[in-house]
């Protein structure tokens, strides 16, 4: 289990894949202290585990210890296994409609009061509180989070100040030595990545500047960390 957290005042030009980070230019090159922020990579809590399990069935074991050499060689002996990786959403840059002359896509929403999440979903990932509806160019309805800068200002809001979805995937596996005799053996493994072919969600639209579909995901996260499920068998002979 890792906690961390990692802060920056300069995104930098490599970024962070499919996550949607801060541009890599400041929005006023004369205040560098807005710019402090979390870096691309943060992640505040992530797990990761890997176990296996001996069943304690089987001839001499716990359970079934007296048990035909036959029977022995069909239920006793299995070992079970699991993976998993688990981690907390990367951060997510509340941007607007460039309206101040700043350098490329860095103008970023002005934030008026934190964000109330409530009932979350992909097509609302900042809830359905009315503080998740931006206000409109320089207005501060006394409500929303965030909202498009007036013309000819900057954005308030620090950078990266929300969160994506989260991610996790599970690997299982089973495996068994049949003793053929002496130190001959025939290994027989089953493995499953996404063991529960589960689909997780990309970025949330995050720019106050289309408010229609501020919030909404529209499609599941890139290839690289949300394969579907797949199995594998094999055998091996050992001698």
């Amino acid at each position: 289990y890792t906690y961390s957290k990692g802060l920056t005042n300069s995104t930098g030009f490599y970024g962070v894949p499919s996550v949607s980070v801060a541009s890599a230019y400041a929005e006023n090159v004369y205040d560098l202290h807005s710019e402090w922020g979390p870096v691309g990579q943060d992640i505040r809590h992530a797990l990761n585990y890997n176990m296996v399990y001996d069943l304690p069935i089987g001839r001499g074991r716990m359970l079934g210890r007296n048990m035909p050499r036959i029977l022995d060689e069909v239920i006793g002996g299995w070992k079970t296994g699991m993976t998993g990786i688990v981690y907390t959403g990367f951060p997510v840059n509340i941007g607007a409609t460039n309206n101040s002359m700043v350098n490329g896509n860095s103008q970023r929403a002005n934030h008026y009061r934190p964000l109330k999440v409530v009932n979350r979903s992909i097509n609302n990932w900042f809830g359905t509180d009315p503080s998740a509806i931006p206000c409109a160019a320089g207005v501060d309805n006394g409500v929303c989070a965030y909202g498009q800068p007036a013309p000819g200002t900057f954005g308030t809001a620090r950078p990266t100040s929300e969160r994506a979805p989260g991610f996790q995937t599970y690997g299982a596996s089973v495996t068994k030595d049949f003793t053929i005799w002496n130190e001959h053996q025939i290994n027989f493994r089953a493995d499953a990545d996404n063991v529960f072919n589960s689909a997780y969600w990309s970025n949330p639209a995050s720019s106050v500047g289309a408010p229609a579909t501020f919030g909404s995901i529209s499609a599941q996260s890139s290839p690289i960390r949300n394969n579907p499920r797949a199995m594998q068998l094999s055998v091996k002979y050992h001698f």
